[in-house]
């Protein structure tokens, strides 16, 4: 069966369910925090085991997040780990996020800066995003130094690339094709 698949579908009922019980937004925290999990080596090697049984993957599901996510989510694994699922979990906690940022209409940005920026130019750069997209904005942010200076902004999949390196390769590469 062909795994995008799976993972879409299982993730469409998990946000269709999340959005009848009103714990959408709980659900997508905890599948933020179950995908981020589910990126360490171990963690993936015990989900992908197909020696440990559904019910000891249920218990290690169980200790690592009871109380600290949404019941739905547990509810959610049980299902997985009972239909010999669990494996795709990182990918449906992926998915869940995108059909929640699309039904919410929330964009994803990425900003690169040479520095931490600070709460209040965060908030400017958020309120400047929303209203050129008209759209809520989640924001991530990253500090590289090999940018040298300016930033690199990414909406979407979209890249504006106004950092420091990026304008000293273009000026090298305009003086490199005027000596030909």
């Amino acid at each position: 069966m062909n795994t995008n698949r799976v993972t879409v579908r299982y993730a469409k009922a998990l946000f269709n369910l999340a959005l009848e019980e009103k714990v959408a937004e709980q659900v997508n925290k905890d599948m933020i925090l179950i995908g981020e999990t589910a990126k360490v080596s171990d963690f993936s090697q015990f989900l992908e085991s197909p020696v440990i049984v559904p019910s000891k993957k249920q218990e290690v599901f169980n200790s690592l997040f009871k109380g600290k996510v949404n019941e739905l989510s547990i509810r959610f694994f049980k299902l997985l780990s009972e239909n010999k699922r669990e494996a795709y979990l990182k990918s449906i906690a992926r998915n869940y996020n995108e059909f929640y940022r699309e039904f919410y209409g929330i964009k994803s940005v990425h900003l690169t800066t040479t520095f931490k920026i600070d709460d209040n130019l965060r908030k400017e750069i958020s309120d400047i995003i929303a209203i050129q997209f008209k759209t809520k904005v989640e924001m991530t942010e990253e500090v590289d130094e090999n940018i040298v200076g300016g930033f690199v902004l990414t909406v979407e999949g979209m890249q504006y690339d106004a950092s420091v390196t990026t304008k000293l390769k273009d000026i090298k590469s305009e003086l490199l094709n005027a000596q030909d």
